[in-house]
């Protein structure tokens, strides 16, 4: 297994300084290249457009408004992305950026196809207007994207441990190789577990640990709790697409419950 490549996503929220440190974290561990990215919000921009239209309707107009907002939007966007190469710079990584303008989770998802893995906050800047626990952009991101995605917590810190949730599907299979991958590559230990809501149970080729639970999401929440900063490993989604949409999945359900933890999304 190789990644050789990593975008992360950033902006000027909180997590985001994570998002930069955890990126540079792994690039260095795998000598992969780190282009940074981050997105002039067209949404932003287009917003103070309706000052302009203002003038036409007899209130004072406002000249050059946008234009003045997106260089505004394109200096401190510099300045992010400035810091984080500061920061790549302290791993002593190869570092790059990107910023381009339109919607965020469509840039977000345009550049994924060129990288081997993503990373992003598990919010963004607007986190105190966020109606969930998730971020708007995320969760977009997080329905649609093909790549593994490292959904990142407020803040960094550098784990002893890899907990892998699988369930004997081809999307845990996948997910216990990434998590394999990953704990040869720290030197740290790898746990696996499994939530047994009834008598059935898949054959595992590996050591798992069984949790006995009628909730999924409980059960994995109870066993990832019990350590103290693990790097969590779960397959995206397990369902079809359209149990996806309708009903959600245990990967977002999990995310919801605001666990301080960093979570590896394998697809």
């Amino acid at each position: 297994m190789e990644i050789k490549k990593i975008l992360a996503c950033v902006d000027s929220s909180e997590y985001s300084t994570a998002v930069m440190r955890f990126s540079s974290y792994f690039a260095r561990k795998l000598g992969s290249e780190l282009v940074g990215l981050h997105v002039i919000d067209v949404i932003q921009l287009e917003g103070p457009m309706m000052y302009d239209i203002s003038g036409a309707i007899g209130l004072e107009p406002f000249i050059d408004f946008s234009a003045k907002v997106k260089a505004a939007l394109e200096a401190k966007g510099k300045n992010i992305l400035e810091s984080f190469k500061t920061i790549a710079g302290e791993f002593g990584v190869n570092f790059s950026y990107r910023m381009p303008v339109g919607v965020v989770a469509n840039e977000i998802l345009s550049a994924s196809e060129d990288f081997d893995v993503v990373f992003i906050g598990r919010k963004g800047v607007n986190e105190q207007y966020e109606r969930g626990i998730l971020g708007s952009n995320i969760e977009s991101v997080l329905r649609k994207i093909e790549k593994p995605l490292f959904v990142s917590p407020k803040h960094f810190y550098t784990f002893d441990k890899v907990v892998v949730c699988v369930d004997g599907r081809e999307i845990s299979k996948k997910a216990f190789e990434y998590a394999t991958f990953i704990a040869n590559l720290f030197g740290v230990e790898i746990r696996a577990v499994f939530v047994k809501k009834s008598h059935d149970q898949p054959q595992f080729e590996y050591d798992i640990d069984i949790v006995e639970s009628e909730s999924v999401v409980a059960g994995l929440e109870t066993y990832i709790s019990q350590f103290e900063k693990p790097l969590v490993v779960m397959g995206a989604y397990a369902k079809p697409k359209l149990l996806e949409i309708l009903l959600g999945s245990t990967t977002e359900a999990l995310l919801k419950r605001d666990l301080e933890y960093g979570f590896l999304l394998v697809r």
